[in-house]
């Protein structure tokens, strides 16, 4: 789990510092994050993306070098046409410029401070154009301590690595050359994420500590669900709590049938309490050589008769839920769940019920950013986050606990954040669309105007 988060210079976000501890022993396994709009809720969430990116950054660049030529210039076409939706999925090495602060000099700073198995720890990182300070601090030989600190000083690289946790003095060795080649283009932690996937798994597993490795499955294993996609790509070596990918549709395993049969059991108790119209959801099987092909219907009743629908003629709102289903459930798992506007396009009174019935079963951490301020009606304020603009654009993000206000039914978190009392609701006035419609008719009669002199 996620203990804090402090950045410096990244996107929006000029200096933020977010505690996720409930107290100074135990850490909030949900987190609700509200804002107005425009206020850097998406660039909160983008600092996990950043952490996950960057630890799959070398690995992601071998394997998209060895595509073939025509995926390329496919790729090179589709970057042209949709840049935006395409330049995350397909660009060559971390692209470091673009989480930082627009037209700012001095180096972007992260800090992540994390618990695994109960031991804190936190992985910095400084970068501008390139990665210029890296370190790792966790348990080493069971003692805290840094695992491995670098940084570059006139294009010098410092190297420091723990001797407990890097004990293979010859591979140790081809690290450094490996860090002297690579480095600042790429993370540490992603070159060694690389060479876990090529190097022989027993040579690595006596070259470096595991504790090392436990912190970059743990990165892995983490779900970021944004508006352009679910980041999630797991090598196979890496732990997993599931074997099952797409929801929806897709193939499997003959042997992989009981973890199908799990989920439908899981979907058919979802939808048939959340929807008062869903009365199954099933899976349609077909066998094909040696694989299964599943598609997801939903039967519901409509006029008095059940209806057979596929989940892509459902709606919007319905397909976005099975879209953070998956997700969601990592949570439940074990897994650190990170969702942007969870709400989207989701009735408030449904997501209302969905987070009610879900807040006490996780045993991960979900942190959410929403709209939804029914949710504050059911959340202890230990998990209501609120991020601030002033205006001077510095923001700053609390849970509602820090303001010591008192909560209670006759004067609870949702009035209290609707009067503004916590911040991060819009301030504007009263917005004169008479005003608005005026300046229209005045353009449209500039623009006729200068048409007749033209003509």
């Amino acid at each position: 789990m996620f203990t804090y988060v402090k950045a410096k210079n990244f996107k929006s976000l000029k200096d933020i510092d977010i505690n996720f501890n409930k107290t100074k022993s135990k850490t909030n396994r949900f987190i609700a994050i509200y804002g107005e709009n425009g206020s850097g809720k998406t660039n909160i969430v983008e600092l996990f993306k950043f952490f996950q990116e960057s630890v799959m950054a070398r690995g992601k660049d071998i394997a998209m070098r060895t595509l073939p030529k025509e995926i390329i210039e496919l790729q090179g076409r589709l970057e042209e046409k949709y840049s935006k939706e395409f330049n995350n999925i397909f660009h060559l090495s971390l692209n470091l410029e673009q989480y930082r602060t627009i037209e700012e000099k001095e180096p972007t700073e992260i800090e992540y401070g994390f618990k695994i198995n109960d031991k804190e720890g936190y992985y910095f990182i400084k970068f501008t154009n390139e990665i210029i300070e890296e370190k790792l601090y966790y348990t080493a030989d069971k003692q805290r301590a840094f695992l491995f600190q670098i940084n570059k000083k006139e294009n010098l690289i410092e190297k420091n690595l723990n001797k407990s946790i890097f004990n293979n003095i010859k591979y140790n060795e081809e690290l450094i050359d490996i860090i002297d080649k690579y480095w600042g283009k790429y993370s540490f932690l992603s070159l060694l994420t690389f060479e876990m996937e090529e190097k022989n798994r027993e040579y690595i597993n006596n070259s470096i500590s595991n504790n090392i490795f436990l912190v970059i499955n743990e990165i892995m294993c983490m779900s970021v669900h944004v508006d352009n996609g679910i980041s999630r790509i797991i090598p196979y070596n890496f732990i997993r709590q599931r074997n099952f990918g797409n929801i929806k549709e897709g193939y499997i395993e003959k042997e992989n049938i009981e973890e199908l049969n799990k989920y439908e059991n899981v979907l058919n108790i979802f939808f048939t309490q959340g929807y008062a119209d869903i009365k199954e959801v099933k899976y349609k099987l077909e066998e094909k050589e040696d694989k299964i092909y599943y598609k997801l219907y939903f039967y519901k009743i409509i006029g008095g008769k059940i209806k057979e629908i596929s989940y892509k003629k459902e709606s919007e709102g319905t397909k976005r839920i099975l879209n953070e289903f998956d997700t969601l459930i990592g949570a439940l798992l074990g897994e650190t769940v990170i969702i942007d506007e969870i709400d989207n396009g989701i009735h408030d009174l449904l997501m209302k019920n969905i987070i009610m019935s879900i807040k006490d079963e996780i045993t991960g951490q979900l942190i959410i950013t929403t709209h939804n301020t029914l949710l504050l009606e059911i959340l202890p304020k230990e998990y209501i986050y609120i991020l601030s603009t002033d205006y001077e654009g510095n923001k700053t993000i609390n849970s509602i606990k820090d303001y010591e206000i008192k909560v209670q039914k006759n004067n609870n978190a949702r009035d209290l954040y609707l009067k503004g009392i916590f911040g991060g609701i819009p301030t504007t006035d009263y917005i004169d669309f008479e005003e608005i419609k005026y300046a229209l008719q005045d353009l449209e009669k500039y623009e006729e105007t200068t048409n007749d002199e033209e003509n």
